[in-house]
């Protein structure tokens, strides 16, 4: 009796044994599995990381700024509304306003030596992409891409001395659809563009040597894309950049042109001409100055004929804002005119429950813009008869409100046809036509030194 106890004891003690190797087996499998399946996520994820980018002058620093257009992960620095939008992972450009140059940017910018790395992509109607790059109110470098080349300027800065140049110029071709990698280079006052080491625009100006306080892309037709946008602090050049400037500006030089009209290579080579001659030929500076001088002159004898379209716009507005300030029936008018706008986008907004999500305050507010654009246009396509009454009411007001306060709303256009009107009536003034011959016999020796610069340099 005291025997079969004992057997059943260990073969009980046995089972107990072996369960229990078994489920540390099991949990040493889980913990295996685990590790494993963490491994390869980590690698995923690594792989995932943004390389660093392949430069031709600067070396990367820190990454200061990484866009991959996530829609549950997009900066609140993007400043757009319904002329760009979030789709397949990438900011495309909208359909609306479909005949304009539209511009989306990075707010609260300030970048010196640094490297900008972005894809793009060519679609639909857009022909010309660009970064353009400013500080202190002008812009500083401007990286025009078409669809058969992609060329660097620099633009126009008087106050400064400075008028627009071409950098440089190359052959380059982007198929529609095909997603292409674009990288800037900025280093005090030098800058490199390339696609590829064979593909690239080298060139230096002042202009350039800057703080990039403004950074924006530029499209001038629907249907084309931006993605991963990666901005690097650059901490130096590279050690041998020298022999490597010296190989890339050899290259640039004797590579073939891109393809122009005998007119277009004329245009294109005559603002480098008016470039340099501005920055280095002291004839042709005293010779501009002239012009200016008498033109100024001209200008404030007779401010009335010469207003220019920013000033006409400001003088305006600020019409407008003394009305606002002072009359308080315009006041009201305006206020009534804002709320039934206000109506319009509450009542689209009610249609659609992804609109009302995206306004919460932890979503940027570039995508419930844009989402609600992109939505209304939907609505006005298919003549929504609750928003057209609601348009109409707003029209009403505001044609009201326009009537009532006809100064306040004054067109430029109008504005500029008064400002015609006053230059016409000069013809019959003698002391005026004195002055403009002068302004115009001065303006006359500018081109003509400028075009014999420009026959000198026997540019096919």
């Amino acid at each position: 009796m005291i025997t079969r106890f004992l057997i059943a004891a260990v073969l009980v003690l046995n089972c107990i044994l072996c369960l229990a190797e078994n489920s540390q087996k099991k949990t040493t499998d889980i913990k295996s599995s685990t590790s494993e399946h963490a491994a390869k996520r980590n690698t995923f994820e690594g792989s995932a990381a943004v390389k660093e980018p392949a430069t031709l002058m600067c070396l990367p620093g820190e990454l200061i700024f990484s866009e991959t257009f996530d829609p549950n992960a997009v900066s609140d620095r993007w400043a757009f509304k319904g002329d760009f939008i979030l789709r397949d992972g990438s900011l495309r450009r909208t359909k609306l306003y479909p005949t304009e140059n539209r511009r989306v940017r990075i707010q609260d910018a300030s970048f010196f030596n640094t490297i900008i790395q972005f894809d793009f992509k060519f679609s639909d109607r857009t022909t010309d992409i660009r970064l353009v790059t400013g500080s202190g109110g002008h812009y500083n470098s401007v990286t025009q891409i078409r669809q058969n080349y992609f060329q660097v300027n620099t633009p126009n800065d008087r106050e400064a001395g400075f008028v627009p140049s071409h950098l440089g110029e190359c052959i380059s071709l982007s198929r529609k659809d095909l997603w292409q990698t674009m990288t800037v280079e900025y280093w005090n006052d030098e800058v490199a563009a390339h696609t590829s080491t064979d593909a690239f625009v080298y060139g230096s100006h002042p202009i350039v040597n800057r703080t990039r306080e403004y950074l924006a892309f530029q499209f001038d037709f629907p249907g084309a894309s931006i993605d991963n946008v990666f901005i690097w602090e650059a901490i130096g050049q590279k050690k041998n950049w020298e022999s490597v400037r010296n190989q890339l500006t050899a290259t640039q030089e004797r590579r073939p042109l891109v393809p122009r009209t005998k007119e277009e290579r004329n245009k294109y080579n005559l603002i480098n001409v008016k470039s340099d001659l501005t920055r280095f030929d002291k004839t042709y500076q005293e010779l501009v100055a002239l012009h200016e001088s008498l033109r100024s002159s001209l200008h404030t004898t007779y401010p009335g004929a010469f207003q220019t379209h920013k000033q006409l716009s400001k003088q305006i507005a600020y019409v407008k804002k003394k009305i606002r300030e002072t009359d308080r029936t315009f006041k009201e008018m305006e206020i009534a005119v804002n709320k039934a706008r206000k109506a319009e986008d509450d009542y689209i907004v009610s249609l659609n429950p992804d609109l009302q999500a995206l306004r919460s305050d932890s979503i940027p507010q570039h995508r419930f813009l844009s989402e609600q654009a992109q939505f209304r246009r939907q609505l006005e396509n298919n003549s929504d008869v609750q928003l057209g009454a609601l348009v109409a009411k707003t029209k009403r007001l505001q044609k009201a409100i326009e009537h009532s306060y006809p100064e306040a709303f004054k067109s430029v256009d109008e504005a500029i046809e008064k400002r015609q009107a006053v230059r016409k009536s000069l013809n019959e003034d003698p002391m005026f036509q004195v002055l403009n011959q002068q302004v115009v016999e001065a303006g006359k020796a500018v081109k003509e030194y400028e075009q014999k610069a420009l026959g000198s340099l026997h540019v096919e």
